[in-house]
């Protein structure tokens, strides 16, 4: 499907429309991720997307356990036990 050297304009937009549908989105990215004849472009462009994922969520759980904690702290001192 994504198999040519130069992806079009529309090969970008029937990737965009795939992305959006849920439970394909996640075939596709997978399919695409790991597959050998895919273009270049759009493998790097999902791997930088994942990368970028993971570095988000570690900064996420970084800087919010601390105030989770505390809320759950908080939450406790409430309660009547």
């Amino acid at each position: 499907m994504f198999q040519r050297d130069q992806l079009t304009i529309g090969d970008w937009i029937l990737y965009y429309i795939l992305m959006v549908i849920p439970l394909v989105n996640i075939v596709i990215f997978l399919m695409i991720l790991f597959s050998s004849t895919v273009n270049k472009t759009l493998k790097n462009m999902l791997w930088t997307s994942v990368l970028a994922f993971i570095i988000v969520l570690a900064l996420l759980f970084t800087v919010l356990s601390p105030l989770l904690y505390d809320l759950w702290s908080l939450v406790q001192s409430y309660l009547p036990y």
